[in-house]
């Protein structure tokens, strides 16, 4: 409804807005410097923030940016992850077969 009054090709709040239309606002580039430089020292990174925040679209901006061959990203976008579903997301992402049982 909005997009046509205004004018707009798509909506503005879906999650797959092109990261190159992004705003850069002070925010967004504070975070991406932080993620390149725990990036550039091989360390986990975590982001967090209320629900709509922009925080998987940041992720996204990251992630086109850096150089595959050198880095991998592991997305992990759930807030109700335990212990053992954090590991098992972990080793599927990086390609592992995790060895959970029913039981365990």
């Amino acid at each position: 409804m909005f997009e046509s009054f205004y004018g707009l090709g798509r909506s503005p709040f879906s999650r797959d807005v092109p990261t190159s239309e992004l705003y850069k606002s002070i925010i967004l580039e504070e975070t991406l410097g932080r993620l390149e430089y725990a990036a550039q020292r091989q360390w986990f990174a975590v982001i967090t923030g209320d629900c709509g925040t922009g925080k998987t679209t940041t992720i996204r901006r990251f992630t086109e940016v850096l150089d595959s061959a050198k880095y991998s990203v592991l997305n992990l976008s759930d807030s109700k992850l335990t212990p053992r579903h954090f590991y098992k997301g972990l080793l599927e992402q990086l390609g592992c077969e995790s060895k959970f049982y029913q039981g365990d």
